[in-house]
């Protein structure tokens, strides 16, 4: 019997990154405290291609190891009661 091994994967490192729309400036903003990073950008994909740019330096900055290799970040859409009242 031929067995083959399963490759394995490099440990993930998960970060949280909080989105909300500006409904003010129109911009949407993304902070994750893990990484010490806050940005925004005029869109969804725009801020997601920024981040993922910008979170390397800062974490780096800060003192804080961030693999690109490794790293997952989940962008989660936040939303309060009192914002969505206002539609």
């Amino acid at each position: 019997m031929n067995i083959r091994s399963i490759p394995t994967r490099n440990p993930v490192t998960h970060y949280m990154a909080e989105v909300i729309h500006d409904e003010e400036s129109g911009m949407w903003v993304a902070s994750c405290e893990a990484l010490s990073v806050a940005t925004e950008a005029p869109t969804y994909d725009a801020l997601t291609k920024r981040f993922w740019k910008i979170a390397p330096e800062v974490a780096a900055e800060n003192g804080i190891d961030f693999d690109l290799k490794t790293a997952r970040i989940d962008l989660i859409h936040a939303t309060a009661f009192d914002l969505l009242s206002r539609l």
